[in-house]
């Protein structure tokens, strides 16, 4: 039994106690259960129903409009450009990367620099 399926049957056992008649009757139990099963299920295809309706009205109104041929377009015009662009080599992207983190080092340090001297300032303004 998966945990989905015990907890729909904990969580209709425990409904039937408390909904359960003062005399204890079984039928009446089981079929509460049955009930509070079927409704959990139902309440599940229902949103998968909703979910479905939302996702065919998005794509019939986007065909419609034509906006699925443009989206085509644009990506096939994308793998064209890129089809000429040249790459990096592997020392070249290195020598970048190196130059990247070096650059963003001495901007952090100046930023802090920065800060300590005009809070350095500040108090003694204060």
């Amino acid at each position: 039994m998966d945990a989905t399926t015990q907890n729909l049957a904990t969580t209709a056992a425990n409904a039937a106690q408390t909904t359960a008649p003062a005399a204890g009757s079984a039928t009446g139990a089981a079929t509460h259960a049955a009930t509070n099963a079927a409704a959990a299920n139902n309440g599940w295809v229902l949103t998968l129903v909703i979910w479905i309706v939302v996702v065919g009205a998005i794509f019939g109104f986007l065909w419609q409009r034509g906006y699925l041929v443009r989206i085509r377009d644009y990506c096939a015009e994308t793998q064209e450009e890129l089809k000429k662009c040249t790459w990096p080599s592997i020392d070249e992207l290195k020598g970048s990367t190196v130059v990247v983190m070096l650059t963003i080092f001495l901007l952090g340090l100046f930023t802090v620099s920065m800060d300590w001297v005009l809070s350095m300032v500040i108090r003694l303004i204060t």
